[in-house]
């Protein structure tokens, strides 16, 4: 009877279970080991399993179509621009109680408010040509002072200093906030073009919204969000509010 050599046989047998003992290490624990992931992302069986947000190998690249979710999470505009999003993909988006209708390539821009403050107000101040307080009396061609991007803001101060009266447009955009203003006529249009013409958002109705801008001591500004046009119109007329705010 052949005899089998019991120690060989127990040195074979511990020899092959630590080799599949490392195989099993490495194939199942440091798959990892040389995997980086991005943005928070965790290494999972040697794939990156990414944040909402983030797509990529290992979470380097941003989502165009989680840009909300980026921003609820605190990421800046400025950021996620530099990180190659397009600026036409941020308009709708909510910001800083906002909707974004307008952005640069420094990440500073506009929002305007989720809804209108009023859907028959006075632009008031009837009679009252307002110091310090452009009269555009141009159509819009080219940018005027006071129907300029950027002017809204100090074009509602100088409404309220002169007529501060409840109920009227200007200052209905102001009683949301010191931040807040009536959209100039040049802000207003983009208002227009890249929130309810482009996109559809804001619930804005097809009808005239009010601006800032000044043509007259009797007239002011509005927009028409129905044939998206720009018109004059006697300042007791009641027409529709969509404040707006910088950032």
């Amino acid at each position: 009877m052949k005899k089998t050599n019991y120690n060989l046989t127990m040195m074979l047998t511990i020899l092959v279970s630590l080799l599949i003992g490392s195989c099993s290490t490495l194939n199942n624990e440091n798959f990892c080991d040389n995997i980086t992931c991005e943005n928070e992302g965790t290494c999972i069986d040697g794939t990156c399993d990414c944040p909402a947000g983030f797509i990529g190998e290992t979470c380097s690249q941003i989502d165009v179509n989680q840009i909300q979710i980026l921003l609820d999470n605190g990421s800046l505009p400025l950021e996620l621009i530099n990180n190659g999003v397009p600026i036409d993909s941020f308009y709708g988006k909510t910001y800083q109680g906002g909707l974004i209708f307008y952005l640069t390539a420094e990440g500073t821009g506009m929002v305007a408010a989720t809804e209108d403050q009023s859907t028959e107000a006075e632009w008031g101040c009837f009679g009252n040509d307002i110091i310090n307080l452009s009269n555009v009396t141009n159509f819009p061609v080219e940018a005027e002072d006071g129907a300029r991007i950027g002017d809204g803001a100090a074009n509602t101060d100088a409404i309220l200093a002169a007529c501060n009266t409840n109920g009227t447009a200007a200052k209905l955009c102001r009683d949301l906030g010191e931040e807040w203003f009536l959209p100039s006529r040049d802000e207003l249009s983009l208002m227009y073009t890249n929130l309810k013409d482009n996109k559809d958002l804001g619930g804005f109705a097809s009808v005239f919204y009010w601006s800032s801008t000044e043509f007259s001591l009797s007239n002011a500004w509005f927009h028409d969000f129905f044939a998206d046009d720009q018109f004059i119109m006697n300042k007791s007329n009641g027409y529709r509010v969509r404040a707006a705010r910088a950032f």
